[in-house]
């Protein structure tokens, strides 16, 4: 993640965000572009639009590597391994917005491009929670459920067009206040999913894939109610593939029992053979969680006469060796 903290001094209009994720280079070609970045600022800074934020610089705190979603679909080469790629963030964005619905009862609200970052292992991460809020609960305008009146006042700039529901084009807040908290962030996902399959780098030839179809059509369903909650999209088949399986343990890896979690590792050198997972998950997703593993059981005093950790390292001494010779040992040979 990559947050801008902005300092007090002498004034000037234009930057007044405060915290906010940094986006990407490119600038949209709409019109409404410079209204967009605006708003979005003040909202973050929670500033009306237009004021004077006296400023001496940003201090730029980076706390995870990542690149703009779109700049990461540009760098994808077309072809079925792309598409276990995007299937697999699709699924991060599924995950991160049950949580948001399911556990803080809260919806992001704009969930658009804009909003994902992803990180050299491939994973989507979900920014932007600017416009974050409760909905169908004490909060909102006048004492009625949510969403709040900040959302109600910002999410028309900071949210793309494409990406608002119809409720919301017409603000028809009664609405959305005794509706389900998923609603308005269901129609996004299908949206931004149609976008992501769309551009060549995803691997479908533009197409959303056809099990996934039907799920998207009742997404972006024009009446509010018939939007279903996104986390039983995980069960999608297009979700079921060893790509997706692999990156989903080696995120658990931490929790999973010793057994599961030597047969992973024994299952790794055919994954990485098969180039089921490139070097992209390889250098920095499973050498790290491998070095870890050893690393944990090294620090404990005797460790190694227990079996199962004994077992556990020589576990990882194969795809440890073919991580290097096929993904570094090129690299290290030009440090020479």
């Amino acid at each position: 993640g990559i947050f801008v903290f902005v300092r007090q001094a002498t004034p000037y209009r234009r930057d007044v965000a405060v915290d906010r994720p940094k986006r990407s280079r490119r600038r949209r070609d709409d019109s409404n572009h410079d209204a967009h970045e605006q708003a979005q600022e003040a909202a973050e800074a929670n500033q009306p639009l237009g004021a004077d934020v006296p400023t001496t610089g940003e201090l730029i705190v980076v706390t995870e590597r990542a690149v703009p979603l779109e700049d990461y679909l540009d760098s994808l080469p077309a072809g079925a391994e792309s598409a276990a790629r995007v299937a697999w963030g699709l699924h991060n964005l599924v995950s991160a917005l049950g949580f948001l619905h399911n556990t803080a009862k809260l919806a992001h609200g704009a969930v658009c491009p804009h909003s994902v970052y992803v990180t050299p292992a491939g994973d989507f991460r979900l920014f932007n929670y600017s416009l974050l809020t409760p909905v169908g609960v004490p909060g909102g305008a006048a004492g009625c459920g949510g969403p709040t009146a900040h959302f109600r006042y910002f999410e028309r700039g900071v949210t793309p067009t494409e990406y608002r529901s119809p409720e919301r084009m017409e603000g028809r807040w009664d609405e959305i206040s005794t509706s389900a908290v998923h609603g308005i962030d269901s129609y996004g996902l299908g949206v931004l999913i149609g976008q992501v399959y769309g551009h060549p780098g995803a691997g479908t030839g533009g197409k959303i894939p056809l099990k996934l179809q039907k799920a998207v059509s009742r997404l972006v369903s024009n009446k509010l109610r018939m939007r279903p909650r996104v986390v039983p999209l995980l069960k999608c088949p297009v979700f079921d593939t060893p790509y997706v399986h692999a990156q989903e343990f080696l995120d658990n890896m931490a929790v999973a029992p010793e057994e599961e979690k030597i047969r992973f590792i024994q299952s790794l050198p055919d994954l990485l053979g098969r180039g089921v997972l490139g070097r992209d998950v390889a250098v920095h997703k499973v050498l790290p969680v491998l070095v870890g593993a050893v690393t944990t059981i090294a620090a404990q005093e005797g460790s190694m006469a227990q079996d199962v950790n004994r077992r556990t390292v020589l576990a990882t001494v194969p795809p440890l060796f073919c991580i290097v010779e096929t993904h570094l040992a090129s690299e290290a040979d030009d440090c020479r």
